[in-house]
């Protein structure tokens, strides 16, 4: 601290006209060691002093255009407009370095789970994503300044850590999902009419492309953004029900059997076809657990009235 404060009151008897030489010797020894990397504008020790030797050379050979026999003759010939001078391409330089670095893209990693298959990736900042069966999440490995973003198609739970500078945005369909650390479900298969999003803990913004409106949701709110027409509902759920998935659980609710079927696919990894309208529109609320893909239609058959036969991965039903 004390060589903070001297430091300064050289530099400002630098514009007064009237520092002596051992002053500019600091100023110019300062210079000398100035720590560029405080910022974390290097990716390492190499990169920084490989800049800042290029900065002292045309500094130099700006001010000093006549070589001197040594630097310590050259540092006494500083002056105020000089030193003003240095300072500014200093700190040019420095901003320039910035912002070559934030404008460099960012890297993206991609984690895709097949049918049947679920996987958890930790994020940098300590996020950890539970992605669900035939599911892609793109997220880069080392976050923004300003922003943590991912991009997700398929179903994903996000246990987001929590960082009020940096907030967490996940980009599905025409949604943008916005939290600061919190817990909530997404689900945006290409096949479905709706973007179901559940909130387990914490608060979370969505906007939709092209409205001005923002809904804010809570533990046990749900959003259902409909695909073909823009329109969006929100009611109140058990969010346990929604993240039964990573429970290996298959909780359905009031759904029609076609839309059963199409988590059946994803589940065990097999192709339904439903021969008849009228079994595709009948809704029925089921749950199970570990279950083999034989029991669970055997259990539909009986709540539906239906048959079906198992051939392989192929499943027929009328």
């Amino acid at each position: 601290m004390q060589n903070r404060k001297k430091l300064t009151a050289s530099f400002r008897r630098l514009f007064r006209k009237n520092s002596n030489h051992q002053e500019k010797q600091l100023f110019a020894r300062w210079f000398t060691d100035l720590d560029l990397s405080e910022g974390k504008v290097f990716t390492d020790q190499q990169e920084e002093l490989k800049i800042k030797n290029k900065m002292e050379q045309h500094l130099y050979a700006h001010f000093f255009p006549v070589q001197q026999q040594t630097r310590s003759k050259k540092l006494t010939f500083w002056t105020p407009i000089a030193a003003a001078a240095m300072l500014t391409i200093v700190a040019g330089t420095i901003w320039l370095i910035n912002t070559s670095k934030k404008e460099q893209p960012l890297i993206l990693e991609e984690t895709i789970t097949r049918a049947a298959e679920r996987k958890i990736i930790t994020l940098g900042d300590g996020s950890v994503i539970t992605l669900n069966n035939d599911s892609r999440i793109k997220y880069p490995k080392v976050f923004s300044d300003t922003l943590r973003e991912v991009y997700l198609e398929g179903e994903a739970f996000f246990e987001v850590a929590k960082n009020k500078l940096k907030p967490f945005v996940v980009k599905t369909g025409k949604l943008s999902i916005k939290v600061l650390g919190t817990s909530f479900n997404i689900k945006h298969y290409s096949a479905d009419q709706n973007i179901n999003v559940v909130v387990a803990t914490g608060k979370v913004g969505i906007k939709a492309l092209g409205q001005r409106k923002t809904w804010l949701l809570s533990p046990g709110n749900q959003l259902l953004y409909d695909t073909l027409t823009g329109s969006v509902s929100q009611n109140l759920v058990d969010p346990t029900a929604y993240t039964a998935w990573r429970r290996s659980e298959l909780i359905f609710k009031d759904e029609k059997l076609e839309e059963i079927c199409k988590k059946l696919e994803r589940w065990y990894d097999v192709k339904i076809s439903i021969h008849s309208t009228r079994l595709k529109n009948k809704r029925i609320s089921l749950k199970q657990k570990n279950e083999s893909l034989s029991t669970v239609l055997k259990l539909l058959a009986i709540v539906v009235d239906f048959r079906y036969k198992i051939n392989g991965r192929t499943v027929e039903i009328w």
